[in-house]
């Protein structure tokens, strides 16, 4: 059973969908796990309906009509009846729904209830005359494979599938923890027998995927453990100096990071730190302190910058603190050849790709916002095959995404984390969510306020070009043309990824010196820009970004002592969309902001953000803290398990996330 071909179902057409749904060999069809279930178990009385709320309905077809409309929209209507009333069903271009629903039918129905023409509706719903009792499982799809064929599909080859599964864990943990066995597990999770069974195998198969990440957490702080460094540092009092003199004091946290980055520098294993921090929270002195240590010891420093106007920014920030010290900018665009072994290179991915010119005597390198580069490329500078003399370099990886510490003890447990909790003493940064009726009055008064301040406004729109699709979502282009006949009497820019380089350097240097008063751009800006007589960031479309996005975006004013100002712009945002914003006004502590992403919206954006390359979560979430303390536990046990191969459990099942109607 080592291909796709060889189940039951699937032959040429059908593989190339399933590949699409990043399904290629039969293991990754049996984890390919549904994503919610309809319970035609548990019945509602339609007098019973709530809106916004998924319901399963016994009843009796009593109507039916086929309509098209003037715009050639095709709509399928029914009517159904119980014993407590009647209830609307909807559908959306499914005219083949007349050949099988028919008058007098009785079917069960699962969907959500909602408003159409003022009136309680099933809005597309799942309808089955033989699904009575029964718990149906609904998976991610493609186009031409319906969650009805792939579910035949698996059902059709489950016991095939599940011959080759072995349960690593020993029967004795089974015991003590009141873990179902794998099989079942994944027998009870494809087709349910009854809700409280179908509990018990998510949680089981949710420490799977725990026990897959701590094992390979585990699996690369050993690794890690066993480099030594070629180039051993020492401390100088120089350093200290430089800290006393600095023109602000470092904070509590900024002390606490620092000094556990150097006492990692001294150390003849390289440092492998992680650097979390908010938004201001002056994560860049603690990487230039090491970054000068380092010269100190004649060595080469390599920070790594995601954007070419994130390395612009740093370059100047390094030559303001660091003025005498050899400072290179490497881009796509120069190479560089005999430079000094004690300099400081500020680089984008550049530097991947030209190391025979610099790494001789490189012993620390810098990943700002390390989720911008690949694992390959993180990993890069520990394959010393690559070009013959890498040293296995001390390095500090850094994101400005708080981590909340769930996240952090589980899924980072091989990286060594410092955290910036306390921010500078800086005013924050006064937030509004601005209806569209109240657009006009924001436009008024940043007219007032750029006459009165000569501060400086910028305007963050989500797109480049106007969508196809997405025709309410602003666009750069056209918000510039826009926003050129609103603010007639200020110089306007705009700034995004494609344009070239010198242009981008002139666009912002204008921006720096003053020259212009309002700056359209994509979140292009999103990282790293510091420009403090900027104090008004305006979001247009603001509910189409994370709320993280927008708070790193509100993270680019209020770098000064001036009063600064975000001001969020959406046109007809959902309710869900208004809330997220409401919580943006009130809130300013991205750790906490964090946390309500990760209650809110999952753990998705967060964790893609950190885990690029680890195992991925299908079923568990990151804030399942009493599932994560068992698989903790579990974990620990099996680790003093004399031969016990911790490896086997690294796995990479789906990402998808389980909910049951």
């Amino acid at each position: 059973m080592s291909t796709l071909r060889n189940l039951v179902g699937i032959g040429p057409k059908t593989e190339t969908y399933l590949n699409k749904l990043e399904i290629f060999t039969p293991k990754d069809l049996l984890f390919h796990f549904p994503y919610r279930y309809l319970d035609f178990t548990h019945i509602t009385k339609i007098k019973n309906l709530i809106p916004n709320t998924l319901v399963t309905i016994n009843g009796t077809l009593i109507s039916f009509q086929n309509i098209f409309t003037r715009r050639g929209k095709n709509l399928q209507k029914a009517k159904l009846i119980d014993d407590t009333g009647t209830i609307n069903l909807l559908w959306f271009n499914q005219p083949y729904l007349s050949k099988t629903l028919h008058l007098g039918l009785s079917v069960s129905v699962a969907g959500q209830v909602g408003l159409f023409q003022n009136r309680l509706t099933l809005i597309s719903p799942r309808i089955s005359a033989t699904a009575a009792g029964k718990i149906l499982p609904i998976y991610p799809t493609t186009a031409h494979l319906s969650s009805a064929n792939l579910s035949k599909i698996i059902i059709s080859n489950l016991s095939c599938l599940l011959s080759d599964i072995v349960d690593l864990l020993p029967q004795k943990v089974l015991k003590d923890f009141s873990l179902m066995a794998l099989r079942a597990s994944l027998k009870e999770i494809h087709q349910p027998s009854s809700i409280k069974l179908l509990n018990i195998a998510q949680k089981r198969l949710k420490i799977n995927e725990f026990l897959s990440i701590l094992a390979f957490s585990h699996h690369q702080k050993t690794e890690i453990q066993t480099l030594s460094c070629a180039f051993t540092l020492k401390n100088k009092a120089k350093i200290n100096t430089f800290i006393k003199n600095l023109p602000f004091n470092l904070t509590s946290s900024q002390l606490l990071a620092w000094k556990e980055l150097k006492n990692d520098l001294l150390l003849s294993i390289p440092c492998h730190r992680l650097l979390s921090g908010d938004v201001g929270s002056g994560k860049t002195i603690i990487a230039l302190l090491g970054c000068y240590l380092n010269h100190l010891n004649g060595y080469q420093s390599l920070y790594l910058a995601p954007t070419e106007i994130l390395a612009h920014q740093h370059v100047l920030t390094f030559k303001k603190f660091l003025p005498k010290i050899p400072i290179f900018l490497l881009t796509s665009k120069n190479k560089l050849k005999n430079i000094p072994q004690n300099v400081i290179i500020i680089s984008t991915h550049a530097a991947l790709y030209q190391p025979q010119n610099f790494f001789n005597r490189l012993a620390f390198v810098v990943i700002d916002e390390q989720h911008k580069f690949g694992v390959d490329q993180r990993n890069f500078f520990y394959h010393s095959g690559n070009t013959g003399n890498l040293s296995n370099p001390h390095t500090l990886t850094m994101t400005a995404t708080p981590i909340p510490r769930t996240l952090s003890l589980t899924l980072l447990g091989h990286l060594d984390l410092s955290r910036l909790e306390t921010l500078p003493d800086r005013k924050p940064v006064s937030t509004f969510y601005i209806p569209t009726d109240k657009i006009s009055a924001c436009y008024q008064w940043l007219t007032k306020h750029i006459n009165e301040t000569q501060q400086q406004v910028f305007f963050v729109c989500p797109f480049i070009d106007d969508s196809e699709t997405l025709t309410e979502v602003k666009s750069v282009k056209t918000e510039f043309d826009n926003l050129k006949t609103i603010f007639p009497q200020f110089k306007l820019e705009f700034l995004h990824s494609q344009i070239p380089t010198n242009q981008k350097d002139k666009i912002i240097a204008d921006f720096v010196n003053k020259k212009t008063n309002i700056l359209v751009t994509t979140p292009v800006i999103e990282v790293g820009i510091d420009i403090p007589n900027a104090t008004v960031m305006v979001i247009e479309s603001a509910d189409h970004f994370g709320l993280a996005s927008l708070h790193q975006l509100r993270g680019r004013v209020g770098r000064s002592d001036k009063k600064s100002y975000c001001f969020l712009l959406c046109q007809q945002p959902s309710l869900v969309a208004q809330n997220r914003l409401s919580f943006l006004e009130k809130h300013h502590d991205g750790f906490k902001i964090a946390e309500y992403d990760l209650k809110n919206r999952g753990p998705g954006v967060l964790y893609s953000t950190l885990q690029h390359g680890f195992p991925s979560l299908s079923l568990a979430t990151i804030d399942d803290i009493d599932t994560l303390s068992v698989s903790q536990k579990i974990f620990e046990k099996i680790r003093a398990i004399p031969g016990f191969n911790l490896q086997k459990l690294i796995t990479h099942p789906a990402e998808n996330k389980v909910t049951v109607n």
